[in-house]
């Protein structure tokens, strides 16, 4: 991981300037995308259609639009299209506070994990700034993608996803949308699979240091900017204990800058905690967010906002540029 943050470091837009060979810069887009994202001990590799750490790759992918962009450039927006941000009920109460009423409320409840199971099941529904339709990167409208995987005890797993109905703000986006050739109004659909991993899958351990360590495998230490990236990596393939949240949450707590924002509901109405960091993990200073369910420490939702400056992206701040919303996630007697 640490050799991909670097790259998307490198990618940062206030670095780049117009002399910036674009071939050579989407050549490096394309193999970031490309590259196996690390995942849990034991776990075979799911390829993403979207990337979380997506502010440096969205980015780079704005640096070069001119050269790549198959209808032209009048043909889309000078602002890029983006998701209405989320509306938090701000608190001035501490962090880690928060989260340890959380962790003490769950690391009591029941197991009710089947101990012999066939499949994990998980659904989410995410956008990124970087996403593209059909090779071209979509800038006139939001188009959320929703994946559903299911991996059996083996580590072998098959997926499919399929792009959403477009969103807008405002009548004026869709109408311009409409204008420039309606790009992603028919659905996408896609799939694949994996064969068994090699590893043993194993279970996240339960308490707060071995969590931490678990977290942070393949790198040196855990910083607050790797917590917020390997969190939500984590709930898109395993499917926690109540005691394994409470050991996560606990971990978060302890998280140099994070912040409690509130109660908020996410884009599927469900109402959460939400806890956000902002640093220049990715490039760009990015308030990156996550919002858990307090009554079971589940992650809800992951949403990535610049929120005062947009470098070379072609979006007006405060803007969202990612997240994903945690649908589904259970064992399969």
């Amino acid at each position: 991981m640490r050799d991909i943050d670097e790259a998307l470091r490198a990618l940062d837009p206030a670095k780049l300037t117009s002399s910036e060979d674009p071939a050579r810069v989407q050549a490096q887009v394309d193999a970031i995308v490309s590259t196996p994202r690390p995942t849990s001990p034991g776990r075979s590799h799911r390829p993403r259609h979207w990337v979380l750490a997506g502010a440096a790759v969205a980015a780079a992918m704005a640096t070069v639009f001119v050269a790549i962009d198959p209808f032209g450039t009048t043909s889309q927006p000078a602002y890029a299209v983006t998701p209405q941000p989320l509306h938090y009920q701000h608190s001035i109460r501490p962090a880690d506070q928060v989260l340890e009423e959380i962790a003490e409320r769950i690391e009591g409840l029941a197991d009710d994990r089947p101990p012999v199971w066939s499949t994990e099941h998980f659904v989410q529904e995410s956008w990124s700034l970087s996403t593209r339709v059909d090779g071209a990167q979509v800038t006139s409208a939001v188009i959320p993608e929703q994946r559903e995987t299911w991996e059996k005890p083996d580590g072998s797993s098959r997926w499919t996803a399929r792009t959403l109905r477009p969103q807008f703000q405002n009548s004026e986006q869709r109408k311009l949308w409409e204008e420039t050739g309606a790009i992603g109004e028919d659905p996408k659909t896609w799939s694949d699979s994996a064969g068994p991993s090699k590893s043993s899958t194993g279970e996240p351990p339960s308490s707060p240091d071995e969590m931490k360590t678990w977290l942070a495998t393949g790198q040196s230490s855990l910083s607050a900017g790797l917590t917020f990236e390997v969190v939500p990596e984590r709930f898109m393939d395993h499917v926690f204990s109540p005691t394994q949240r409470a050991a996560l949450l606990r971990v978060l707590k302890n998280t140099k800058g994070i912040v409690y924002e509130g109660t908020v509901k996410d884009r599927a109405g469900r109402t959460g905690e939400a806890f956000s960091l902002t640093s220049r993990f990715g490039g760009l200073p990015t308030k990156t967010t996550m919002v858990f369910d307090s009554s079971t420490g589940s992650l809800l939702a992951y949403e990535e906002e610049l929120t005062t400056d947009a470098g070379a992206l072609h979006v007006e701040v405060p803007a969202v540029i990612g997240y994903t919303t945690f649908l589904t996630s259970k064992r399969i007697v």
